[in-house]
C-alpha cells in the first residue's frame, strides 16, 4: 500500500555538489570544502530518512457524510490522520498533503476544499472510490513519500425523485381492448376462439370447438383480473450521457416512487449500458432506487425494441410508461403495435426526444414533455397530451 517517490532532482543536485566539494577538497587540500561536501551529502540523506520514517508512521482514513444521498445533495469528506507520527507531532514538522481520492472521470463530483475537509455536490451513480493518498514532504523539497489510505470506499448517489402531487399520466393510456396473453403462453383465461393459423401450438387447440365446426380452432387467452397486472416504467438508456438523460432518470424515479407509495404493482426496465429488469413481484422502491442509481447511458437497445419485447411477452403490462431523452424514430410504430396487443402506452420525453411528441400522440400514446431538469414534478403532475393532440 506504499508508493514511494524517489529523491527529487534538488536532493540529487545537493548530493552531487557535495561529492564535487569532497573531490575539490582533496585536490586543493581545503578542509572546509570537505566539511561542506559531507554536509551537502548528509543533508538529503537525513531528510529523506526522516520523511520516509514519518510517512511509515502516518495513516489517513477517509470519511463520507452521508455515504448515501440523492443527487444534488452535499457530501462532506474528511480525512482523519492517525499513527505514531501523528501522535508525536512529527507530521507537523513536515508538509503533509492529502488527496481525497475523488478525481475520477465520471466521479461523484468535484470536491471543494474547506477548513476541515472537502464538500462536493453529489452526482448520481454507485461510485467505487480509489483510496485516499497522503504525501509527506520536507520543507526544503528534498524528499517525499506517498502512501495509500483507507476508510469509506463507496458513495451511493441515488436519483432525485421529486414528489408528484397527482399523476394523471396513464389514466387514458389503455390499449384497444382486453389484454391478451400470447396463444403459446399457457397461462390466463379463455378470451375467444379463432381459426387455427400455421404455427399455433397444438396445446392451444380447442378440441371441442374443432369437433363442432369441423376445422381446427385455437384458444386465445387473456390475463385474469388482478393476476400479475402492473404498470411498467421503461427507461430508455440508449441516449448519450448528459443533462437530458439525467432528467429522464429523475422522471423515471419520480414515477416509480409515486406508484410504489400508492401501492400499485410496478415493474422497472431500463436499456442502459448494462440492461436490467425488475418484475413487479420484486420491485420495491428501495430496489428500484438502487437500480436507477446504477443505470448508465449508452445502451445498445432503443426504446422501440424494448417496448416491443415487453408488450409481446407473456407478462405484458397493462400500461407501459416509456421515459426517453433519445429520439427513436421507430418508437411511434412500437407504440401502435403495443396498443393493438392491449397494452396502453404513455411516453415521457425530454431533450431531443421531445421533437417526436406529435408522432407519438398520433400513434395513440399519452405524452408528457419535460421542459428541463427543474420541472420534472410539475410536468408529470399536469394532464398529459392525449392522442391526436398537436405538440407545440
Amino acid at each position: 500500500m506504499t508508493r514511494g517517490a524517489g529523491a527529487p532532482a534538488r536532493a540529487l543536485g545537493l548530493a552531487l555538489a557535495g561529492a564535487a566539494a569532497l573531490v575539490a577538497s582533496g585536490g586543493f587540500g581545503t578542509p572546509a570544502l570537505a566539511t561542506l561536501g559531507a554536509g551537502l551529502i548528509a543533508l538529503p540523506v537525513l531528510v529523506t530518512l526522516v520523511v520516509w520514517v514519518a510517512a511509515s508512521g502516518l495513516r489517513v482514513e477517509r470519511r463520507l457524510a452521508p455515504a448515501r444521498c440523492p443527487a444534488g445533495d452535499e457530501v462532506r469528506i474528511t480525512a482523519h490522520r492517525s499513527g505514531w507520527a501523528h501522535r508525536t507531532g512529527l507530521d507537523r514538522l513536515l508538509d503533509v498533503d492529502v488527496d481525497p481520492g475523488l478525481g475520477t472521470a465520471r466521479g461523484p463530483g468535484e470536491p471543494v476544499p474547506t477548513r476541515d475537509g472537502w464538500i462536493l455536490t453529489a452526482v448520481r451513480g454507485d461510485h467505487r472510490l480509489p483510496p485516499p493518498r497522503v504525501t509527506v514532504r520536507d520543507p526544503f523539497g528534498l524528499a517525499r513519500r506517498s502512501r495509500a489510505g483507507g476508510g469509506d470506499d463507496r458513495l451511493l448517489v441515488v436519483p432525485a425523485a421529486p414528489a408528484i402531487g397527482r399523476m394523471p399520466l396513464g389514466m387514458r393510456a389503455p390499449g384497444r381492448g382486453p389484454r391478451r396473453r400470447r396463444a403459446d403462453s399457457g397461462f390466463g383465461e379463455l378470451d375467444r376462439v379463432r381459426e387455427y393459423q400455421a404455427g399455433d401450438p397444438l396445446s392451444r387447440v380447442h378440441w371441442a370447438q374443432t369437433a363442432k365446426r369441423g376445422r381446427l380452432q385455437t384458444k386465445e387467452l387473456r390475463a385474469p383480473e388482478g393476476s400479475g397486472r402492473s404498470t411498467l416504467v421503461l427507461l430508455d438508456g440508449a441516449g448519450p450521457p448528459g443533462e437530458d438523460f439525467e432528467t429522464a432518470v429523475t422522471a423515471a424515479a419520480a414515477l416509480a416512487r409515486h406508484l410504489c407509495a400508492a401501492g400499485e404493482p410496478v415493474a422497472l426496465s431500463h436499456t442502459g449500458r448494462t440492461p436490467a429488469r425488475i418484475t413487479s413481484a420484486l420491485a420495491t422502491w428501495p430496489v428500484i432506487e438502487v437500480a436507477l442509481a446504477r443505470v448508465e447511458a449508452g445502451g445498445s437497445r432503443g426504446a422501440a425494441l424494448a417496448l416491443a419485447g415487453e408488450a409481446g411477452g407473456p407478462d405484458a403490462p397493462d400500461t407501459a410508461i416509456v421515459v426517453t431523452s433519445a429520439g427513436d424514430p421507430a418508437l411511434p410504430a412500437a407504440v401502435a403495435r403495443a396498443r393493438a396487443r392491449g397494452t396502453g402506452v404513455a411516453v415521457v420525453v425530454s431533450g431531443p426526444a421531445a421533437a417526436g411528441a406529435g408522432d407519438l400522440m398520433a400513434a395513440g400514446a399519452e405524452v408528457v414533455v419535460i421542459p428541463g431538469p427543474g420541472r420534472v414534478a410539475s410536468a408529470l403532475s399536469a394532464a398529459p397530451a392525449p392522442a391526436g393532440a398537436v405538440a407545440r
